[in-house]
């Protein structure tokens, strides 16, 4: 069954995770806005953003049916 991306709505929220942020996205159903449709996290606002857009392409189109997405941008970090 495909949808509009209308049907969706976004939410991103920001933690800190080792003195840097993480940006975990959500997308809820219009529909049913206690429920999460599709969720990941990115290391930037942009990241997320786009990725939470990408999701919500993929769920109009039928592509793919929700659930966690793993995130697919690694940010480079130095071990001490």
């Amino acid at each position: 069954m495909n949808q509009s991306a209308s049907s969706y709505v976004v939410s991103i929220q920001t933690e800190h995770v080792r003195q840097r942020p993480r940006y975990h996205w959500m997308v809820f159903g219009v529909k049913n806005p206690d429920e999460i449709v599709s969720w990941g996290h990115a290391p930037t606002l942009e990241q997320a953003e786009s990725a939470a857009q990408n999701e919500i392409l993929d769920l109009s189109s039928g592509r793919t049916q929700g659930g966690r997405v793993a995130c697919t941008i690694t940010e480079f970090t130095r071990r001490r």
